[in-house]
């Protein structure tokens, strides 16, 4: 197993903190090969994946999430429904036979 210091290497401030992350040497070279491909150390490599990734799950958080006013309109619509338009209850006075709609009769 190789050891593996990562710094942060984005200019979103003063980089005062250490990630250290412990890997195979084969997903190393891996890791390196990628990140020379793409023009960067492997320290800056690794955190714009993972910042990218990190960014991508709270956003998907975020989405998931109502702010208390969608919530309230949203348990509004649940507990109070829209009344039936006059197309839906014509829909819903129709019976289905042989995977056809028709009219009942009264």
């Amino acid at each position: 197993m190789t050891n593996v210091t990562v710094f942060p290497t984005d200019a979103r401030g003063v980089k005062n903190a250490r990630v250290e992350l412990k890997t195979s040497s084969d997903l190393k070279d891996v890791l390196r090969e990628a990140a020379m491909a793409a023009g960067l150390d492997l320290s800056a490599f690794i955190l714009n994946a993972a910042l990218e990734r990190a960014e991508s799950v709270l956003d998907n958080q975020r989405r998931r999430q109502l702010s208390e006013e969608s919530w309230q309109q949203l348990n509004q619509l649940i507990s109070e429904p829209a009344a039936p338009t006059l197309a839906l209850q014509a829909l819903m006075r129709r019976r289905k036979t042989d995977g056809k709609y028709k009219k009942c009769s009264k």
